[in-house]
């Protein structure tokens, strides 16, 4: 299987997608399109932002990051290009602290 194919760039909307207003960029599955019974993450951008204000800061997101497990369904989140920019860094922080863990001590 090349790895277009186990990109999820190829696949159409999950079967369990909460939000008909947003378009999938891409989803996530190691080896398959997301299938009931199946963990996967869905990144998205939506047709019109959410827009708010929250202790006096305003927030504008327009992306939509998804996260399906088994156990507890969907989780939905707003977002925006700099909390994906963001995640990213931490992303990339932990594991590199992860490997760092492992190394084995003199």
């Amino acid at each position: 299987m090349s790895n277009e194919q186990t990109s999820g760039e190829q696949w159409g909307r999950p079967w369990c997608c909460p939000e008909p207003r947003c378009t999938t960029l891409f989803h996530y599955n190691v080896y398959s399109p997301p299938m009931p019974g199946e963990s996967f993450s869905c990144f998205g951008l939506m047709e019109q932002s959410i827009e708010f204000v929250y202790d006096g800061k305003r927030h504008k997101n327009d992306l939509n990051h998804c996260d399906y497990t088994p156990l507890k369904g969907v989780l939905r989140w707003q977002e925006n290009e700099d909390d994906w920019k963001a995640l990213e860094t931490m992303f990339k922080t932990a594991r590199r602290k992860l490997a760092a863990h492992k190394e084995p001590t003199p």
